[in-house]
């Protein structure tokens, strides 16, 4: 804004400058005549002439605009440049080149790719489908920069006017020819007023493209997060003595992280958290593998038969870099113990109450990872006994590795271990939402790098 405030107080300075001139000029030629008067006439006859100035200039840049751009053949190549600014596809190019250009100028256009050399469009006639001024053109064209280019007889670069054969745009890897005899008498500035707007319509349909491209690939990938979901349980299924809940959030669409809760009989109920490796499609498809190989188990009660088949079902996929951890348990309210196989998943945690209050106790891993390389050995199942209101508590590693602004992980701080001993005695629910809202606000704002997945298993009264 500052610079044409400043460009019109010059041009009034100026104005007022040479006013001033004017009637000093008129003060000492004709002497005797009062200041005030020389200043009128001084002031009147400048802005006579300064109007005349502007009027004549008007009228020139009006006569030489209908001499140059009033010409038929320059409105032919403005009207192409007018119908450029409202095509989005190369279909609409070839449909306005060829209402534009062939019809109104008897031209032959062809447009061709750099990089291949591959045919756009080329129009149906004895120039465009002569394989000798093809071989011609590409040989003497190929590799060609960016710009305006007027051609001789003989297809090669012509300094413009009469005789020109047609002329040459380049523009974003695209070479667009016409072959026209109108392009002698058509003037300059128009082709540069169409090599701008054709690089404009090349930005313009790259956007458009790539609107499209996520449009569609963000509809792709809702239904594979919709899919994906689908293998997570709808809703927690209801235990007599074991309470359930869940927490779930993906970074993205879709997620490598997974969970279940399934009922095996009256008193046993099995766990499930895991984290593939990776984000994508790759990574959800394995989520789904493995859940339905849980899920499929002929016995869910034997934690080495499933261990062992969810490594089998990774491995036969083939993906060199896909693995998973695991944390499988079975809580047993008629026997009062916890089994549970800890594949590498961050350390699950028990809350006992005691008559010191509430102790967590952290359940470490028992194997290796799942997925990478054959088992071998024994699959080693660990016990522990519950008591009344235990919590168990399985989150995957984007929850307990969030760091606070001083790079303090979550799952080692001491607000952590107050918040599972305030609240294990609380509903599941509660539990699960009171640690995701603690988890964002541990955090400060900040984005978050990884999926987020709890579950908590709240047992109730076993002496019942």
């Amino acid at each position: 804004m500052f610079l044409p405030k400043a460009l019109r107080l010059g041009t009034w300075a100026a104005t007022l400058a040479f006013a001033a001139a004017f009637t000093i000029i008129l003060f000492f030629a004709v002497p005797g005549i009062p200041l005030p008067t020389a200043s009128a006439l001084g002031a009147a006859t400048f802005m006579v002439l300064f109007l005349a100035r502007i009027a004549v200039l008007r009228a020139l840049d009006s006569d030489l605009r209908k001499r140059h751009f009033g010409r038929p053949e320059t409105r032919i190549i403005l009207d192409f440049v007018e119908r450029l600014r409202v095509s989005f596809t190369v279909a609409d190019l070839v449909e306005a080149a060829r209402e534009h250009l062939e019809k109104r100028a008897d031209a032959s256009l062809l447009f061709v790719k750099d990089s291949t050399w591959e045919t756009y469009y080329a129009s149906p006639s004895a120039t465009t489908t002569d394989e000798e001024i093809l071989r011609t053109i590409k040989r003497n064209f190929r590799g060609w920069p960016d710009g305006f280019f007027f051609l001789d007889e003989g297809f090669n670069v012509h300094p413009g006017g009469p005789g020109s054969r047609g002329f040459l745009i380049v523009c974003e890897g695209f070479h667009f020819y016409f072959f026209t005899r109108i392009g002698g008498a058509v003037e300059p500035e128009a082709f540069r007023m169409l090599q701008g707007e054709l690089q404009l319509y090349f930005s313009r349909i790259a956007t458009v493209a790539r609107l499209f491209e996520i449009a569609a690939l963000s509809k792709e990938w809702s239904l594979i997060a919709e899919t994906q979901r689908s293998f997570l349980p709808k809703e927690m299924p209801k235990m007599a003595k074991l309470e359930t809940a869940a927490y779930y959030r993906p970074l993205v669409n879709v997620s490598g992280d997974y969970y279940d809760v399934i009922p095996i009989d009256y008193r046993r109920t099995l766990l499930v958290v895991g984290d593939v490796s990776g984000k994508g499609l790759a990574a959800a498809l394995i989520m789904g593998i493995i859940v339905n190989t849980i899920r499929m188990a002929p016995d869910k009660s034997d934690l080495a038969f499933l261990v062992r088949s969810v490594d089998e079902a990774i491995r036969s996929m083939r993906f060199e870099d896909k693995y998973t951890v695991i944390f499988l348990g079975i809580v047993d309210t008629g026997e009062k113990v916890l089994r549970y196989v800890n594949a590498s998943m961050s350390d699950p945690i028990v809350v006992s109450q005691t008559a010191l209050g509430a102790k967590p106790k952290k359940l470490e891993s028992t194997m290796s990872l799942l997925g990478l390389l054959p088992l071998e050995g024994e699959i080693v199942v660990e016990e522990i006994p519950l008591r009344t209101d235990d919590v168990i508590l399985v989150a995957s590693d984007g929850l307990l590795e969030l760091e606070n602004r001083n790079g303090e992980q979550l799952g080692e701080s001491a607000a952590f271990e107050r918040l599972l001993q305030q609240s294990s005695r609380e509903s599941a629910e509660s539990f699960v939402e009171g640690l995701a809202g603690f988890a964002y606000s541990y955090v400060e704002g900040r984005q978050l790098r990884d999926d987020i997945t709890i579950l908590a298993a709240k047992v109730g009264r076993l002496w019942d």
